[in-house]
């Protein structure tokens, strides 16, 4: 059966926008004029005579007089009329009759609608504030705190989700849209506390919009730590927001810039913190394999294993909730900070590359809601709260649906259950279709049955079929696992760490440049880029390779393995570059500290024959070896550290590599890593030379041509507890023999 929920009553859709009028007259317009140089007394008394009003967010004035123009009006620091603790926990029913009554009383006295509108203020702190409004939406940015939201009303619930979280206190980290990158240090960042500058784009009546620009000095850790990294260096980031009337959401465009000859990978760090309910802690949805990741509850604050591209909060008491979407693509991880009572909404983006003069733009959407509990899926054609209950020992799924930025005529929902999880065979029965109407902000509430037997936990997996407002049709599936009375409570087997059943997830596809036919490894010069991880340099490894003349040394420096607030400083993202070196080297450092996009560009250029210097050390082989395809250039399935002082023997010496290397007496290490080979290779490693019986140096050519050279040195033991045995990192000869490394990998010998 289906039935329409109806909250607010709906206004008719202004002829002017094309959108949907608010459930609210929260679109009056008071005036009242102030001069520019308006007393903070005077501010402070129109203050206390707005207080209550129609519209309490309503902006200031705007005067045809000749002391108050544009953008020179004073500010009322304007705070929403909220419904008193008494009626708040009235039931939910009687509330929302008060408060369709509330806004019907409103809807009588409001004036004519005047469109969106924006204009540039100082608040009663002096502090300068960029106000945008529109029939649906109030909110105020300060462009010295980052263009930071300190203030933001949706004006059906007259709440304004961000002025208690005090966007000012920066420590404490307020409000809505901030810039971070996750190379730095939260509280340290540099973008924290930053002035943007800004210019207003539209003024209105249809869109209001300002774009703010910043540029990042790019400090690795925390902002004047000492470390600069190449890859955030002098990146500009434009921030552009929009507010357009008649449509109850807003857009949020970040792009990135690039103006240097050096390629650009932030993984930038998006921050929000706003409290719905001041009286109650707020919920947070997240998408994941396992299903709805919700706090507070059993979820966890870091999801990794997200499946779509949204994050929501919601206050269940209150009903009133936002949703941000963001390019699934392009997320690395979802985040909410305190399990008990998540306060922040946050996620970082990854494999977000910005060549020089290529600007890359990605967009969030953030979406207000009314009257949903929770959240279990978003789209851009709808969001939707899927809520399975057994009654009478029948199990019933109710769908409560409501409008997203994309308009839609027509929604059709094919429910299918997914039962016998813990069984054989899995069971799968379709349900009866639905069909929703034309979506607006009040969810549409729609419900079906399954008449047969099914033990939770259950998974509801619900195709869309998707009518648009042009007739064509569109698909989308989503699912959702429901626990039930399971007695485990989550999507986990008896061995606590095994899944029931895992939810699909779709890989994501980020933009991977390739290279040209032109895109040859240059072999006249002697170009090399080199990632260097910890213990580098105990290993002499810069100094052996400085010694080979004519050499070109790039370096790149990490703590070799993917940590928080250590990024990399240097990598060579684009083609023109990367195949102007002879040869990469990377040390006890991991593929992964490249990011995916890293390492499928560098695959590239070993696919066509550059060559590979890849050293051990304990961030490289100790742990499961990596899925991306680029590990294929490495034979080496494990290679445990041990101890036990060994002597490096059994020379090739007649290789290349041992050209001028007088070889009569050989060092020792005092650990050693227990390397064993892949199975199946496509040719067999040459083994170079041991350390006891354990590959020390090898050779490997995983296609005709190419050369990769594996160094397994561990710079760990003290010599003074091996007197007479020095170690190889001290052996006369071992600066000659790394050079003649990394000259036989890059083809020089």
């Amino acid at each position: 059966m289906s039935q329409s929920f109806a909250m607010v009553p709906q206004a008719s859709s202004p002829a002017s926008s094309g959108g949907v009028s608010p459930p609210v007259a929260a679109d009056v317009r008071r005036r009242t004029a102030m001069t520019p140089d308006a007393s903070a007394s005077a501010r402070r008394g129109l203050r206390r005579k707005l207080v209550g009003r129609v519209c309490p967010s309503a902006p200031v004035a705007r005067s045809n007089g000749p002391t108050a123009r544009w953008g020179q009006t004073r500010p009322t620091h304007r705070r929403p009329v909220k419904l008193s603790p008494s009626l708040a926990s009235v039931g939910s029913l009687f509330r929302s009759c008060l408060l369709a009554l509330y806004l019907f009383a409103l809807t009588l006295s409001a004036q004519e609608r005047q469109g969106a509108f924006i204009a540039e203020l100082t608040d009663d702190d002096g502090d300068q504030v960029i106000l945008m409004e529109t029939d649906w939406i109030s909110m105020r940015l300060m462009p010295g705190i980052g263009a930071t939201v300190i203030n933001f009303t949706f004006r059906p619930t007259q709440n304004d989700i961000v002025d208690l979280t005090q966007p000012k206190n920066l420590i404490g980290g307020g409000g809505m849209l901030q810039d971070n990158v996750w190379e730095q240090d939260w509280r340290f960042q540099e973008l924290r506390g930053k002035w943007y500058d800004y210019r207003i784009t539209r003024r209105g009546p249809d869109e209001v919009q300002v774009v703010f620009e910043t540029k990042l000095d790019g400090w690795i850790g925390q902002k004047d730590s000492g470390i600069i990294s190449k890859l955030l260096q002098d990146l500009k980031i434009r921030r552009t927001v929009t507010l357009r009337q008649g449509t109850p959401h807003f857009l949020f465009d970040v792009e990135f810039l690039n103006d240097t000859p050096f390629a650009k990978l932030p993984l930038y760090w998006m921050h929000n913190c706003d409290r719905i309910d001041a009286t109650a802690p707020d919920h947070v949805f997240r998408p994941s394999a396992t299903g709805i990741n919700h706090l507070p509850g059993k979820g966890e604050e870091f999801v990794y294993n997200f499946n779509h591209g949204w994050s929501a909060r919601v206050s269940p008491t209150r009903r009133e909730g936002v949703v941000y979407l963001m390019d699934y693509d392009y997320v690395s991880f979802l985040y909410n900070n305190q399990p008990n009572s998540p306060y922040t909404d946050e996620w970082v983006y990854d494999n977000f590359l910005i060549l020089n003069n290529q600007p890359r733009k990605t967009r969030i959407h953030v979406i207000p809601v009314m009257g949903l509990e929770r959240v279990d899926h978003a789209t851009e054609y709808f969001i939707a709260q899927v809520q399975p209950t057994r009654q009478d020992g029948r199990l019933r799924i109710a769908y409560k649906l409501t409008s997203s930025y994309e308009k839609v005529r027509k929604i059709t929902l094919i429910p299918t259950l997914v039962h016998n999880l813990l069984g054989t065979p899995e069971r799968r029965d379709v349900l009866a279709a639905i069909e929703v109407p034309s979506l607006g902000i009040e969810p549409h509430l729609s419900e079906v049955e399954f008449p047969g037997d099914a033990a939770d936990p259950v998974i509801v997996r619900t195709k869309a079929f998707i009518e648009l407002p042009d007739g064509s049709q569109i698909e989308r599936e989503f699912e959702h696992f429901h626990t039930g009375d399971y007695s485990l409570g989550g999507n986990i087997l008896k061995d606590l760490k095994t899944p029931v059943k895992l939810l699909a997830r779709t890989p994501q596809n980020p933009l991977i440049p390739t290279p040209t036919a032109a895109h040859n490894v240059n072999r006249t010069n002697f170009n090399v880029f080199g990632l260097f991880g910890s213990t580098s340099r105990v290993l002499k490894l810069e100094d052996s390779f400085r010694t080979i003349p004519n050499l070109k040394l790039d370096a790149g420096y990490h703590p070799g393995v993917v940590v928080d607030r250590n990024g990399l400083t240097d990598f060579p993202y684009d083609y023109d570059r990367l195949f102007n070196y002879r040869a990469i080297v990377l040390n006890n450092s991991v593929f992964e500290v490249a990011r995916h996009i890293g390492m499928s560009i560098l695959i590239n250029y070993l696919d066509r024959g550059g060559g590979l210097f890849y050293g051990g050390g304990p961030n490289t082989f100790t742990g499961t070896p990596g899925t991306h395809p680029i590990y294929s250039y490495l034979p080496i399935a494990s290679a445990p550290i041990d101890k036990a002082t060994l002597r490096l023997n059994s020379p090739l010496k007649d290789h290349p590599i041992f050209q001028g290397i007088n070889l009569s007496d050989l060092p020792y290490t005092y650990y050693y890593h227990a390397a064993k080979f892949r199975d199946q290779l496509p040719s067999a490693p040459k083994v170079l030379l041991k350390a006891g019986d354990h590959p020390f140096l090898v050779e490997y050519s995983p296609r005709p041509g190419q050369r990769v050279m594996i160094l397994l040195g561990l710079a760990f033991g003290d010599p003074a507890d091996n007197p007479g045995k020095p170690p190889f990192y001290d052996w006369p000869e071992w600066q000659k023999l790394v050079a003649n490394i990394l000259r036989y990998s890059a083809r020089d010998l």
